[in-house]
């Protein structure tokens, strides 16, 4: 049975102007969710389709519970497109927490590059200078987390094995200090420590390429981002 709180619930302190608000105080976070219900538009994702020969990749919302961004490359090998938020707005600062959960599926889990979470602008984020986000590249099925400062570049363990056309959720805890937690499926799986995490202001971003000719699909269910104030 669920618990009642018929006189709210607050994460403010006595005196506070919202201590009888009765919900918690959604202005203590920067939050930044896309369950992707509308196509990403130009007014507020930049857009960067990479074509190696014929044919266009894109971003399309088919019919899907929950909300869905399906990413189809055009047929060459390295065709895909890359989607990023059209302003830096997160800042990974001291004694401030940040959580990013990501849930997707690709339909080549061995022949495609993948990044999903925060980098820096750049129309190729696979190759941005800072990038605080999960990975997977061509090649290889495994998928995991890479903080990049433009100076020091550390990745998690293997979080998973992606497979074909299966959903995974991803999720990473920073804790403000040097500490990164790594989630597959809502598991622990990996605790990185001593990382020097990016010191500017990053993007949030997802985009696929596939590693090999003939078209190929990715679907994004949702993108969470939240720090703390």
């Amino acid at each position: 049975m669920p618990t009642h709180f018929s006189s709210g619930v607050s994460n403010t302190s006595a005196g506070d102007p919202l201590y009888e608000f009765g919900m918690l105080d959604p202005t203590k976070w920067h939050i930044f969710f896309d369950d992707f219900d509308t196509t990403p538009i130009a007014a507020q994702w930049t857009l960067t389709a990479t074509s190696a020969g014929s044919g266009t990749s894109a971003i399309t919302v088919p019919d899907a519970d929950g909300g869905l961004a399906r990413i189809t490359t055009a047929a060459n090998e390295n065709d895909g497109i890359f989607a990023e938020w059209i302003s830096e707005s997160f800042l990974l600062e001291s004694g401030k927490k940040t959580f990013i959960k990501t849930r997707f599926q690709v339909g080549d889990a061995i022949q495609s590059d993948l990044i999903v979470g925060l980098h820096s602008t750049d129309t190729t984020p696979l190759d941005a200078a800072m990038r605080f986000a999960f990975v997977s590249e061509d090649a290889s099925a495994s998928v995991f987390f890479n903080s990049d400062n433009n100076t020091t570049d550390s990745d998690s363990s293997s979080l998973a094995t992606l497979a074909d056309d299966t959903f995974i959720t991803l999720a990473v805890y920073y804790d403000g200090v040097t500490t990164i937690k790594c989630f597959a499926n809502d598991a622990l799986i990996n605790t990185m420590t001593s990382i020097t995490v990016p010191a500017a202001e990053m993007a949030v971003g997802f985009g696929y390429l596939n590693g090999a000719a003939g078209a190929e699909t990715a679907d994004v269910d949702y993108i969470l981002v939240a720090k703390e104030r």
